[in-house]
């Protein structure tokens, strides 16, 4: 790897985004770095009997609504024209159908890995190409921000690092909730500022990815007190979350030169500031490190955007931290230079009982309402 890298203001090479790869190179790639199992050439016999069992089965459960499709079909045609399917390919058709079906399923999930790992590989090759820390993958990973707290099998990939003028993360991430019932994944992408020293915690949620009916697509539920309203079109695009008390320190740090930019570069992303750290949040499928050079470029031009205005932010300094802790006199000459840092109560925001979370017990109450009046309206 190239021991001097280039800024983000250099021009990049999208090439080995869009070449050709090779297969077995992908293949190759995707067992290194554990992405798929391992273990020879292709899939064991036993493997392929155990799949065409469970498929069988499956086009069997399949077939059983389809079957009453296509007798009801049948029973519609022949009341309709007097001529009505024979009985011996009514079944047949059904399980045929389900089988077309399921088999649909399988080649786009086939086709969607093969997709996937092809761009994981372009990604690495991408990187290369172009002077760039590369990772592929790194499991349960130590980081601050609010994403990084949920759930279990968490892993970043495709991990992009650029060292000038700051070090800057680029990668994908996912994380697993579960329970005895439910197993779902979530998806997200971030940008990761490392900056020169630690900020209070705020939080700026997108609006435009917001649910109407759930509100916030942000995993934490921030308690609605820490809101703070800013002038201009900020509050139409984010909504400012920051602890009680940093309000005026709030408005320091997001000048109105400094929203603007961030309206222009990610009005549609969520921002967390939290430690000494920035990032920029994407959930769901729009990934940052992907085989798109538009998203590169995307990318690369926020990272400058944002780069430029941050030095006003290191200058930031808790003047909480500086409140002296008794009345001894201090001696004479120059004052001690400010503490760095951030005092307890601007580190985290607080958070509060997401609604969805009285949803049981609404319903719940709802029945406990309702079956003593239904038995006395019977």
């Amino acid at each position: 790897m190239s021991e001097s890298r280039p800024t983000t203001t250099a021009r990049f090479d999208p090439a080995p985004l869009l070449d050709p790869v090779d297969h077995s190179a992908v293949r190759e790639y995707e067992v290194r770095n554990g992405f798929r199992p391992g273990g020879g050439g292709g899939v064991p016999w036993y493997g392929v009997l155990l799949g065409l069992v469970l498929g069988g089965f499956a086009a069997l459960i399949v077939a059983l609504p389809l079957l009453f499709v296509v007798m009801l079909v049948d029973g519609v045609l022949e009341a309709s024209t007097g001529v009505g399917l024979p009985g011996e390919v009514v079944f047949p058709l059904a399980f045929a159908g389900a089988a077309t079906i399921i088999a649909s399923f399988a080649w786009y999930a086939v086709k969607s890995s093969r997709l996937e790992g092809e761009a994981r590989f372009r990604v690495s090759r991408f990187a290369a190409a172009n002077g760039l820390e590369f990772v592929p993958r790194i499991a349960e990973p130590a980081a601050p921000g609010m994403i990084f707290e949920h759930g279990s099998d968490r892993v970043a990939s495709e991990i992009v690092r650029l060292s000038q003028p700051r070090a800057v993360e680029i990668a994908n991430y996912r994380y697993v909730k579960q329970t005895t019932k439910t197993h779902e994944t979530f998806r997200w992408s971030y940008l990761a500022f490392t900056l020169d020293r630690a900020l209070p915690h705020i939080v700026l949620d997108a609006r435009s990815n917001d649910s109407k009916l759930l509100g916030s697509n942000l995993p934490n539920a921030l308690a609605t007190a820490q809101q703070l309203s800013l002038e201009g079109d900020f509050d139409r695009h984010f909504t400012l979350h920051c602890p009680e008390g940093y309000e005026a320190d709030a408005l320091y740090l997001f000048t109105p030169d400094i929203m603007a930019r961030f309206i222009d570069a990610g009005a549609g992303f969520d921002v967390e500031i939290v430690d000494d750290r920035l990032y920029l949040y994407s959930s769901g499928s729009r990934a940052f490190s992907s085989d798109d050079p538009a998203m590169w470029e995307w990318v690369f031009s926020t990272v400058d955007a944002l780069n430029a205005k941050l030095e006003r932010w290191e200058r930031w300094r808790d003047e909480r931290l500086a409140e002296p802790s008794s009345a001894v006199a201090q001696p004479p000459g120059p004052l001690p230079a400010m503490p760095r840092g951030v005092a307890p109560q601007g580190r985290r925001l607080k958070q509060r009982i997401p609604l969805l979370a009285f949803l049981p017990v609404v319903v719940m109450a709802g029945i406990w309402f309702c079956i003593p009046l239904l038995d006395s309206l019977g």
